[in-house]
């Protein structure tokens, strides 16, 4: 997520460019890698599991995180009692769109967390709310401001949803979370020079993360 140190014609005393380098197929193959390697593990364990056994994982994809500029994500939970689950997922963006141009836009992240779920009714089922601890790594600016930042961010996000079961290995989730915590970043003046405007430490609390996801139980 961090920004290129050398791009020629885009640097001032204060700072590097903030020109990304290009996309790394690493990171991709490995994202392709985990998510092919959850979805092994989640059907074998489908496949073994006694028909008398309840559903301990789920493994979610945010529809709605795609639709906005291609973030990939993935999120796994598990139930440890009948209304609580653990959960752990991602999100990764390392697109920029216009590059180089007046234009240029991005939103990209890597995005990490664990937390807990609590099922009024049941687990998978209905209501839920949710605490997670997060960590992220961004860098984004010229969707609404041309101004773009990057940097560290780490804290709570608390938010709450909706389950509807469509069979019973498949339910459609909605939900919200917002989160709140402390951010080393970067300001710059726009998203393809490296004049920096400030810098520095900062609280927050703010909007995270829409969901409109399916969920696949096993």
């Amino acid at each position: 997520m961090r920004c290129r140190p050398d791009h020629p014609g885009a640097r001032d005393g204060a700072g590097a460019s903030l020109t990304p380098a290009a996309p790394s197929r690493t990171p991709l193959r490995r994202w392709l890698s985990l998510c092919l390697l959850l979805y092994s593990v989640c059907g074998t364990w489908a496949q073994v599991r006694a028909p008398e056994n309840r559903a301990r994982f789920a493994l979610s994809q945010n529809v709605a995180d795609y639709l906005f500029l291609g973030t990939l994500n993935a999120g796994l939970q598990y139930s440890v009692h009948r209304a609580w689950t653990l959960q752990a997922g991602t999100r990764y963006n390392n697109w920029t769109w216009h590059e180089g141009e007046e234009d240029q836009f991005e939103w990209r992240q890597q995005t990490y967390y664990a937390g807990v779920r609590w099922w009024p009714w049941y687990t998978y089922s209905g209501w839920w709310a949710g605490a997670r601890l997060q960590y992220k790594e961004y860098n984004h600016g010229g969707l609404l401001l041309r101004m773009a930042e990057e940097g560290d961010a780490a804290g709570l996000a608390l938010g709450a949803g909706y389950a509807i079961h469509i069979n019973h290995w498949l339910n459609a989730e909605f939900g919200m979370y917002g989160w709140g915590g402390t951010a080393r970043y970067v300001i710059y003046d726009c998203p393809h020079c490296g004049k920096r405007i400030r810098e520095g430490t900062k609280t927050f609390l703010l909007p995270d993360e829409v969901l409109l996801s399916l969920q696949f139980i096993f």
